[in-house]
């Protein structure tokens, strides 16, 4: 049986200060510090196979230490960077419907082709959650730990469960939260969504 552990960084300064970060590389707060040695530390009693990682620093931040402590070095796939937001990154929502009412409104309704101000859209990250399903799904390890970002995140679980890709709000994904996905085929199912149990 093949075994997915979906990871969500930990809390950086935007997430704090409710900043869109998209691609921006931001730092960790306070907070995302201590969740992130408690989140490497919970990861560290499993015995994984490999360790997948998107080249962001947040989620780095995971998966490296990780890796340390079990002899493996992650591999950094550019297909788990977060979302490009484009012109978003680096304001609040609220600053966003200010500045950018009408692609606001498409993305909210959830169009594969809308998108943020020269960002991408629901389609293109789609087509990236694909391939990294299509890599974990070929990759000989049974025990995988994946380490990216929540708006990502959310689309992948929606291409792991075979859901419209329209339907990836339907996931919360907090910070250093943990989902796992099993499957004995090529149907995978969702044993955990969102933990953060780890935490306390």
């Amino acid at each position: 049986m093949k075994t997915i552990y979906l990871v969500r960084h930990a809390e950086t300064t935007w997430n704090l200060e409710g900043k869109v970060q998209g691609s921006r590389d931001t730092p960790l707060s306070i907070d995302g510090l201590a969740q992130t040695v408690k989140t490497v530390a919970f990861l560290s009693a499993l015995q994984f196979d490999t360790i997948f990682t998107s080249p962001l620093t947040r989620a780095r931040a995971i998966a490296e230490p990780v890796g340390v402590n079990l002899g493996i070095s992650p591999i950094v796939m550019p297909e788990l960077r977060e979302i490009e937001f484009g012109g978003w990154e680096g304001h609040t929502w609220n600053e966003i419907g200010a500045m950018y009412p009408t692609t606001l409104a498409a993305w909210e309704l959830k169009s594969l082709e809308a998108r943020p101000d020269g960002g991408e859209s629901l389609a293109d990250v789609g087509h990236r959650a694909e391939k990294v399903r299509s890599m974990v799904e070929s990759n000989s390890g049974e025990l995988l730990l994946v380490v990216a970002h929540g708006g990502f995140n959310r689309v992948l679980m929606s291409v792991l469960l075979d859901l419209p890709l329209s339907s990836y709000n339907s996931f919360t994904q907090p910070n250093a939260c943990i989902s796992v996905f099993e499957t004995k085929t090529s149907k995978w199912q969702a044993r955990v969504i969102d933990s953060t149990c780890h935490l306390a």
